[in-house]
């Protein structure tokens, strides 16, 4: 084994200590750590260190992009370390990004929000152009905000800036005046469950309606909007107008304002955010239902993302259907209804609701149980598929083993490789995994 001769900087003893005090130290020693998934290596963009004290070595995220703010991050560490001992960093002295007591609250800084920005996936829209997001934490309420940008740095600042407003004047005001990235969940049917899903990005402030050629002889079909967010009620406005043969004309703050509307209204579809208060007991059915029994009502929600829906899923008694749907295309299921009934009139919607969500859900779980419709996994063999078909649906490993007349052993094993095959920890992931590609 050879040695390497020491660099003058280092010395031995309490020398080399008192240098470990001094961020010229850590300057050439801090670096970018590194990590594999899926088979591929990801360098973390913010800067790390390796400190070693009292025989103990570790190797900390400094919460750094600037290689000289590292270097006196690692420098105020070590004396830290070294006054108060390892116990002192909490974690297991193994925390993921150092924030030392001295420097207040990190989410102050630009490099705390440029270490989390993130590309998303999922776009809400296929013509939009990438950008960075971030999700901004306040007071146990969480959000992500597309930033506009893909500048490190100016993304960064656009965070703060954000951070800034929600916690200052509150989330309703950062609501109103940045964009934000939900997933929106329309629920078609309760036994079995059946929804669909889609990214959208709510617009600040008042969305025009959006002018849309019709046939001659069609009409469309009118839709209404229940959503207190005026944001959120104002995106829905514009997803909706955008689906051939609908038209959403008006959105309303509670269920109890329901009562403006009249027969000449004529309403074809309801939109309501299941959270309302009165959604679930007389008064949506004295506001609505009564007087207008042919039109459906189509509950929706929310959430941070589509794994927080996916961990809100409870199911039903006959297992459970998720799938995602097309950008910007919240009534896709709806789209063969468009155009005009008899004597001009749209064609309605009630008589064909549950044949269309029956059709649309069975077509994609037959897409999925095809063998030879492997194309967007060709990874999973055609048994795996067959298992993650049943998983999608809501099946417990029991009842996936029965019907493919297997044992339950063996299921477990197939999700043993699938999750390993897909990179994913937990039989929620998986699916989320399986049905978005």
């Amino acid at each position: 084994m050879s040695k390497q001769e020491a660099a003058d900087w280092v010395g031995i003893g309490e020398a080399a200590a008192d240098q470990r005090l001094e961020p010229a130290y850590w300057r050439t020693r801090v670096f970018h750590n590194s990590y594999v998934r899926d088979g591929k290596l990801h360098r973390v963009r913010g800067w790390s260190a390796k400190i070693q004290y009292q025989g103990v070595r570790r190797t900390i995220s400094l919460g750094a992009m600037d290689q000289d703010v590292a270097a006196k991050k690692a420098a105020g560490l070590f004396a830290h370390i070294q006054q108060h001992g390892w116990s002192a960093l909490g974690q297991g002295g193994r925390p993921s990004v150092v924030v030392l007591p001295q420097e207040g609250d990190a989410r102050e800084s630009v490099d705390y929000w440029r270490l989390r920005l993130v590309q998303r996936k999922n776009r809400a829209a296929p013509d939009t152009e990438a950008e960075y997001s971030c999700r901004v934490e306040h007071d146990g309420t969480g959000c992500y905000f597309p930033l506009g940008t893909l500048n490190e740095a100016q993304a960064g600042e656009r965070a703060l800036e954000i951070f800034h407003c929600v916690a200052e004047s509150g989330w309703e005001a950062a609501a109103a005046r940045y964009r934000r990235e939900l997933t929106l969940a329309l629920f078609w049917s309760g036994s079995p469950f059946c929804s669909t899903y889609t990214t959208v990005l709510t617009r600040p402030g008042r969305v025009r309606r959006l002018a849309k050629p019709q046939e001659k002889d069609a009409a469309p079909v009118n839709v209404f909007v229940v959503e207190p967010d005026a944001t959120m009620g104002a995106t829905l406005r514009e997803l909706t107008g955008r689906t051939p043969g609908f038209d959403c004309c008006g959105v309303f703050d509670d269920i109890g304002s329901l009562c403006s509307l009249g027969q000449a209204d004529e309403p074809g579809l309801l939109l309501v955010n299941r959270g309302l208060p009165g959604f679930s007991g007389e008064e949506l059915d004295a506001r609505f239902k009564q007087r207008f029994p042919d039109c459906p009502v189509v509950p929706f929600a929310t959430f941070e993302d589509s794994e927080q829906l996916f961990n809100s899923t409870a199911g039903s008694l006959h297992g459970y259907f998720l799938h995602r749907t097309p950008p910007g295309r919240v009534l896709h299921l709806l789209e063969e209804t468009a155009g005009s009934g008899t004597k001009g009139k749209p064609r309605p919607i009630a008589a064909n609701l549950s044949r269309l969500v029956r059709q649309y859900f069975k077509n994609q779980v037959e897409f999925l149980a095809a063998e030879s419709g492997g194309d967007t996994l060709p990874h999973l063999t055609p048994r795996e598929h067959q298992v993650m078909t049943h998983l999608s649906r809501g099946a417990l490993d029991k009842e996936i083993a029965e019907l493919l007349r297997i044992s339950a052993w063996t299921v477990h094993n197939h999700l043993k490789n699938i999750y390993e095959k897909l990179g994913v920890q937990n039989r929620t992931e998986a699916v989320m995994e399986y049905l978005q590609k």
